[in-house]
């Protein structure tokens, strides 16, 4: 009999075990979920990424008394990089605490989960300092606008989770109610949710976030130049800019804007900056950089800004077209491009050099050359898939393949929409000069070219002249120089200089093949060569080293970056943190500079006054 209960405990103790196994096996497989939410009287309840009060900062109430209606804040930009979580407290700590009753959050599907573009969560949500309750009059009305509830996508998606706790610290008896946004969706779809929200909310108790993060996966430097654009897009509350702009959901930034447009709250006020890689001093990594606003009652503040993306030479015929049979552009870009393109993207200008004829199926026509080369207009429809929407063709391998190739370049890049402007070299036309409209600027590309011979100077500074009477900026593209050589010539700088004096704004060299230096005359840059982005040179390390040019024109200012690229077997990449500083050196003591300038260089980045 004893035995016999020995056994059933032992049976009993293994059964157990079996059990609790199987339990945590389940809970470990579905381990995201049972953090994330759980069911409380029939009705599902968001978790926060943490339950620990000890994970947020206090916030200090400063003032709980709502401002005067014209120094209310009506909406906000936020990101969810919860690296600066002490300035996400800060702009909490900005906003009174007994104006808002409810808290709309707006944010990226990162996932692109669920059924619906827009989806919004009818959940509450349990953060450590109690439980944030959803707007249900809210709820409802986004049923009625065809908005799906759908809980699964906000289990996991932290540019809702991470805010919720900051909203709940500051404001504990507002309701919230967040929405989601695929990167697929349209802008008529994020004008609707615009829409509802205005004609659904209580405009002067209401709070409207945009959980947002802003340029990815690059460099500090090109960060910078990104946000540069997307700042200004956000000031002058330019939609379509905004659409463009270099951030992780442009629409949940774009529904912002429409709502405040409609409720005259368009005053922005950029309370702060930052960027990962400065952050943690990896300024070469990637990064992610954050930039808070407020919004109040008010005017848009009205800005012109362009910018632009310069490369030197590109060719994809010979060597490089070998290297290419049978595969994408992308093999050729993709290490520049970075994460989902982006190196390439919120860009209103990529350009370069086309060294080459676009002739229909890439054929070659006869007299052959020596040099000969000429490009298919499937291969130049790939390079307009990252971005690039303009070339310079005044060079001396635009008339390779004759008139008959000329004629054939001009129309397959007008069939691709891809703008252009330059003659064959020496020569000036009705072509030389490509007309562009960016936001409020009227821009003329200018392509010149002068290896055999010299082109009309007269006529040049004439064609210069014209374009300054009704453009705002003036950006010449020019082939000359003396191939191989670091040291522009003082030939080079007579007609530079010429150029500027008859109202070129930047000048953009190239055709030596390798970097030349650069100087500001009268506060305008010329660029005297930037080398190769894509050549099959592969006999020196000069020839396989570039530069990009990146020029933002924005509050009377020209904001110029440096991007030195390295080359492997005709695929350029961003130099190396030590590549890049021996090279910067070199490029000083190729151009000719003051101190300050020089300065400047060290650091990629300069600003002029215009």
């Amino acid at each position: 009999m004893e035995l016999d209960r020995k056994t059933k405990l032992l049976v009993i103790s293994l059964v157990f075990l079996v059990v609790m196994q199987a339990v945590w096996l389940i809970f470990l497989s579905n381990r995201d979920n049972f953090l994330q939410e759980k069911e409380v009287n029939n009705a599902i309840v968001h978790n926060t990424p943490s339950s620990s009060r000890d994970s947020y900062e206090e916030i200090p109430l400063t003032s709980n008394e709502c401002q005067k209606d014209s120094e209310r804040i009506y909406g906000g930009i936020i990101p969810h990089h919860l690296l600066v979580k002490d300035f996400i407290t800060e702009f909490f700590q900005g906003l009174p605490g007994e104006c808002y009753e409810t808290v709309v959050i707006i944010g990226p599907n990162h996932f692109d989960a669920g059924n619906k573009n827009i989806l919004f969560s009818a959940a509450d949500w349990e953060t450590p300092f109690g439980r944030a309750s959803v707007d249900n009059k809210l709820v409802e009305a986004a049923k009625k606008y065809n908005f799906i509830s759908e809980e699964e996508p906000f289990a996991r998606e932290h540019s809702i989770s991470s805010i919720v706790p900051f909203i709940k610290q500051r404001f504990p008896q507002a309701k919230i109610i967040p929405f989601i946004i695929k990167s697929g969706s349209s802008g008529e779809e994020a004008e609707t949710l615009a829409k509802f929200l205005v004609a659904n909310v209580n405009l002067e108790k209401t709070l409207v976030l945009a959980s947002v993060d802003f340029s990815h996966y690059q460099t500090t430097l090109t960060a910078d130049f990104h946000d540069l654009k997307s700042i200004n897009a956000i000031e002058s509350f330019d939609f379509k800019e905004t659409i463009k702009s270099e951030v992780d959901s442009p629409l949940s930034l774009l529904v912002l804007e429409s709502y405040l447009e409609k409720m005259g709250a368009k005053q922005a006020e950029l309370v702060r900056s930052t960027n990962s890689g400065r952050l943690t001093k990896q300024e070469d990594a990637p990064t992610t950089s954050h930039n808070f606003f407020y919004f109040k009652k008010g005017s848009e503040t009205k800005k012109s800004s362009s910018n632009f993306l310069f490369f030197g030479d590109l060719m994809i015929d010979r060597s490089v077209g070998d290297r290419l049979a049978g595969k994408k552009i992308g093999y050729l870009l993709d290490g520049l491009a970075g994460e989902e393109k982006r190196f390439f993207s919120g860009i209103d200008i990529i350009g370069a050099n086309l060294e080459g004829a676009v002739t229909n199926n890439g054929e070659h026509y006869a007299p052959t050359y020596s040099y000969d080369f000429a490009f298919s207009p499937g291969r130049i429809a790939e390079l307009k898939d990252y971005g690039f929407n303009y070339f310079t063709s005044a060079n001396n391998h635009f008339s390779d393949q004759g008139q008959k190739g000329v004629s054939e370049t001009r129309k397959n890049l007008d069939d691709l929409k891809i703008y252009h402007s330059g003659a064959p070299d020496a020569q000036i036309d009705e072509y030389s000069r490509e007309d562009i409209e960016i936001a409020e600027d009227k821009v003329a590309l200018i392509g010149l070219s002068m290896v055999y011979n010299d082109f009309d100077l007269g006529a040049a500074q004439k064609l210069v002249e014209n374009a300054k009477l009704d453009s705002d900026l003036v950006i010449i593209n020019i082939h000359w120089g003396t191939e191989y050589e670091h040291q522009f010539n003082k030939h080079q700088q007579l007609i530079g200089r010429a150029l500027i004096d008859s109202g070129a704004d930047v000048i953009i060299g190239h055709h030596p093949h390798v970097v030349q230096g650069m100087e500001i005359y009268k506060g305008k840059p010329i660029f005297y060569s930037l080398g190769n982005l894509v050549f099959d040179q592969y006999f020196s390390t000069d020839t396989q080293e570039g530069l990009g040019v990146g020029l933002d024109f924005s509050n009377n200012r020209t904001n110029i970056f440096l991007f030195p690229l390295q080359s492997a077997k005709s695929v350029p990449n961003l130099m190396t943190k030590d590549l890049k500083f021996k090279f910067l050196d070199k490029f000083i003591s190729w151009s000719q500079l003051g101190t300050e300038a020089k300065e400047q260089i060290k650091n990629q980045r300069m600003e002029i006054l215009r």
